[in-house]
């Protein structure tokens, strides 16, 4: 079983839940606890699981260390097929590392509501270490009841306050380590500090300690071996040889070898200076020292030709890495389309009852979302029969998904339907029949980044794709041309999709996201509209400001304008300026990431 570890806020953010413009909720709304699932191993790995992954981003190295070692070890236990049982020890390790109020198990045994969230707090909490007795601010002392054991060299947090502990006293006799049920004294930390106040252990020093330990232990390095050449009046020359790989890099220094006047360097020198890899990745398992008798090198030399060797050796190995897969694509340089040739794509992600679709002008496709060609019938048939119509396919495709296209995508393709716009590779497998009588399109959501993707969709049958928002100019320009191209230039952008709903209550959940205009309002006072997809049960959070594109100067065939919350004019007014190829201005409107790289 392999561990894979991931080095990785918006969502450890603050945020106002607004209700029809009345403030709801407040906190870190965003903000979920940590997944642990110490207690699920045995159940994941005799559910198919091969590899757990551990997110360790913005983490110490003690976080990794510990973390890792603890799940080396239950993975291990879960294969013995001995009892598993997690020691207690273990998981107030887990805890004390890092946690956010505690752990959750995320959705792996359901959806959890509000139990799988803190909102009091974004980061680290710590583990209870007592209660405050009492404070006095002019000493910055605090009197402690504790209920764990504290050392001094831990951190402490009490509400907004925090401090290394460099004091730490029984009455007035210094102690190095306090147990539970003492009365201690703490100091120094200042802040507004009140008796019965919780106390955290946010870092402990002892396991940091056991974890650096461990650590410079347990670094596993890859070994590789060396054969040096010296011969009287000729350079330096050293072989280097990865164990794993048989890679080999072959060095010749520019200092010779010189016949020693007195007693010359030994080959147990030689071999002490070689094997100093340090800090690299390597280890010497085995040095052949190929020498004349009597001679002399300067140390500097060996420590030299061995740091060139190894940097070379490791730079020969990631080089090995790199796939030297090629394909020939078409030219890049293809005609530059003027404004008034520009197609124009319109995703409809909201349908609203008082705007007559079928009016619209200048427009070319039409993106309606899977949901409303069952919630929304009579407007969808309008469109159908006015419009090049295209299935947009939801972002994530779960069961109620499935089986309301199992029963109805039949009758819906009896409509006027040129095609559907796939938002995720299991749309390929999902659609099956179908895709062969209809225009496939790839949505932003299939990451298309280079041109290898792109020749993989042309085999599946994909005639067009859409650039992911994220793309800056200079990306967008190198994108191969041999599939149509087609650029978002106008919308609010889709931010995030949450299977936790900010709005209800899983257990007991009663729709209030059906009665109500919702939104998160951040810090910055910007606004992002929620809406929900009732087939999912997701929230889809939106941006506050409204993407427009000036496209003149970008190689695209297509532009695609998303609407979501304007009005029938607005719309038109929309289509119209960037079917010109010009943009919205003002401060609502962005460039997206047109300018800037990611």
């Amino acid at each position: 079983m392999e561990i894979v570890e991931n080095v990785h806020g918006t969502c450890r953010l603050p945020y106002t839940l607004l209700k029809d413009g009345k403030e709801k909720e407040y906190g870190y709304l965003l903000s979920s606890k940590d997944v642990c699932t110490l207690d699920m191993i045995p159940e994941l790995i005799n559910s198919g699981v091969k590899s757990f992954k551990i997110e360790g981003r913005m983490k110490s190295k003690e976080y990794v260390g510990i973390v890792t070692s603890i799940y080396r070890k239950y993975i291990d236990l879960a294969e013995s097929g001995k009892e598993y049982k997690v020691d207690k020890k273990d998981r107030e390790a887990l805890m004390q590392i890092f946690n956010r109020g505690g752990f959750s198990t995320g959705y792996l045994k359901g959806k959890l509501g509000k139990e799988m969230m803190y909102i009091d707090k974004p980061n680290h909490v710590g583990v209870n270490l007592g209660k405050v007795i009492s404070y006095n601010p002019n000493k910055t002392l605090v009197k402690v009841k504790l209920e764990n054991e504290v050392n001094l060299g831990d951190s402490i947090s009490i509400n907004n306050s925090s401090c290394k502990i460099s004091e730490l006293m029984i009455e007035n006799r210094n102690i190095k380590t306090g147990n539970a049920g003492q009365i201690v004294t703490i100091g120094r930390i200042k802040g507004k500090i009140f008796k019965e106040d919780i106390v955290y252990k946010t870092v402990s020093e002892i396991l940091n300690k056991e974890i650096d330990q461990k650590i410079t232990k347990e670094n596993i390095k890859r070994k590789i071996s060396a054969k040096i050449y010296l011969k009287k009046n000729e350079n330096i020359k050293l072989e280097i040889k990865d164990g794993q790989t048989g890679i080999k890099v072959i060095k010749e220094g520019l200092t010779k070898v010189e016949e020693s006047k007195n007693n010359g360097i030994s080959e147990e020198r030689i071999k002490e200076q070689l094997s100093k890899t340090g800090n690299t990745p390597f280890k010497m398992k085995s040095i052949d020292v190929q020498m004349d008798s009597n001679i002399t090198i300067a140390i500097s030399s060996l420590n030299s030709i061995r740091r060139d060797a190894i940097e070379e050796l490791e730079k020969r190995l990631l080089d090995s890495f790199k796939k030297n897969k090629q394909i020939e694509f078409q030219s890049k340089n293809s005609i530059r389309r003027e404004c008034k040739d520009i197609k124009v794509s319109v995703s409809f992600n909201n349908l609203k009852g008082n705007i007559n679709y079928e009016n619209l002008k200048n427009i070319n496709n039409v993106y309606i979302p899977f949901k409303f060609f069952i919630e929304k019938k009579e407007i969808v048939n309008k469109i159908c029969n006015k419009f090049d119509t295209y299935i947009l396919m939801p972002n994530i495709t779960k069961s109620n998904y499935e089986k309301l296209l199992e029963q109805n995508l039949d009758g819906i393709l009896n409509k006027n339907i040129k095609g559907i716009v796939i938002s995720n590779l299991s749309h390929l497998e999902l659609l099956g029949k179908y895709k062969k009588n209809l225009e496939i399109i790839a949505n932003y959501t299939l990451n298309i980044a280079n041109d290898y993707t792109i020749e993989e969709l042309k085999k599946f049958g994909v005639s067009k794709y859409i650039i992911s928002p994220e793309a800056d100019k200079e990306e967008i320009e190198s994108l191969s041309n041999q599939l149509q191209k087609e650029l978002i230039v106008y919308g609010r952008a889709l931010l995030m999709t949450t299977e936790y709903c900010l709005i209800g209550s899983y257990k007991n959940c009663t729709a209030p996201c059906t009665n109500g205009v919702y939104k998160l309002k951040d810090r910055m006072g910007f606004e992002f509209p929620i809406y929900t997809d009732r087939v999912n049960c997701n929230n889809l959070i939106y941006n506050s400001k409204t993407t427009s594109i000036n496209y003149k100067n970008l190689n695209v065939d297509w532009v695609r304008i998303d609407i979501l919350e304007e009005t029938e004019e607005e719309i038109q007014n929309i289509i119209n300026i960037h079917k010109k190829g010009e943009r919205l201005e003002g401060q609502n409107y962005t460039n997206g990431n047109l300018n800037r790289e990611i």
